[in-house]
């Protein structure tokens, strides 16, 4: 995938994919390998889909360096170049974002997802030189990650100047503000590849945007694929039905989970594992949804006509 052709190839839905744990809370690289293979074999391929793995939806905050470019390789192994790959390298050591930027190109990942460092403050000086930093060590197209809860609210002239490093070329966008979410798109989608990051698919369809982040793909791959479809043939009316079928009552419930255990890992994979997927336990101190919540989630699955993994037939687009 040549990286100066990037339209062609980087849009549709970007899975974030789970990290899968045994019980004893290791890798289970064999699981996520089959996992990304499911994926793939089920729609979402070059053109139509990218995966993002390691990332907030993969735990990254609670992998090592070593696990997370264990997980680069896995997932760059299985999707054969079938699918973009893309990896967070977000870190708050300088030392250890050089070193998975440049795993990153060693394996051939297609992407990888740099925000300003947490925890302390960074100015908008700091974020540039880190993007250079990474640029100078990595071939892999940078994808410029937004969101309100980093420490640097970077500014549209900002993100702008992040652009013009030649191989930043892509931007996870959300906003607090239908306003704020237009400006940033209308501002930035000719210079950047826009992944929506905030379920706002027919407003940023409309605006411009090329692909949208989402956690239903790694369970359910032909409903992310159905939402694309839809936006890119303009019927916004069927994206807001299939939205209001499942995902918005799935939201309902991961907020259920939220309120009894911490991070992204809990939910996803309760939801993977409903469905015949591997995935494992969230990382300590998270942990699986109480019982009551993984009845209620089989039963949001059944109603919404969500089939077994094994009931699936692949794909052979």
């Amino acid at each position: 995938m040549e990286a100066e052709r990037i339209r062609e190839w980087l849009m549709g839905p970007m899975v974030a994919v789970a990290t899968p744990f045994k019980e004893d809370h290791s890798l289970d690289l064999d699981a996520l390998q089959e996992n990304v293979r499911y994926m793939i074999d089920h729609g979402i391929r070059t053109g139509q889909g990218s995966l993002l793995v390691a990332a907030a939806a993969g735990e990254h905050p609670t992998l090592n360096a070593d696990e997370r470019k264990a997980a680069m390789s896995a997932a760059v192994e299985a999707a054969q170049g079938e699918a973009p790959v893309l990896a967070s390298i977000q870190h708050t050591d300088m030392r250890i974002i050089l070193d998975l930027a440049r795993h990153a190109s060693k394996v051939g990942l297609q992407g990888v997802q740099l925000g300003p460092p947490y925890y302390y403050p960074q100015t908008e000086g700091d974020a540039r030189r880190l993007f250079q930093m990474v640029a100078e060590e990595s071939d892999a197209s940078i994808m410029i990650y937004y969101t309100q809860r980093d420490r640097l609210n970077m500014s549209l002239d900002h993100l702008r100047r992040l652009a013009d490093i030649p191989s930043a070329r892509v931007l996870k966008w959300s906003a607090s503000t239908d306003e704020e979410y237009r400006q940033g798109i209308t501002a930035l989608h000719n210079d950047l590849v826009i992944i929506d990051n905030s379920g706002r698919y027919k407003l940023g369809h409309s605006l411009g945007a090329r692909g949208f982040v989402t956690h239903v793909g790694g369970f359910w791959p032909e409903y992310t694929l159905r939402i694309w479809d839809l936006l890119e043939r303009g019927n916004y009316d069927g994206v807001e039905d299939a939205v209001a079928a499942f995902e918005k009552p799935w939201s309902v419930w991961t907020g259920k989970v939220t309120a009894v255990t911490g991070g992204e890992g809990p939910f996803i994979k309760a939801t993977m594992e409903a469905v015949g997927l591997r995935a494992g336990p969230p990382r300590l101190p998270s942990t699986r949804p109480p019982e009551n919540l993984l009845v209620e989630i089989r039963e949001l699955l059944s109603s919404s006509g969500v089939p077994p993994a094994s009931d699936r037939t692949e794909t052979t687009a």
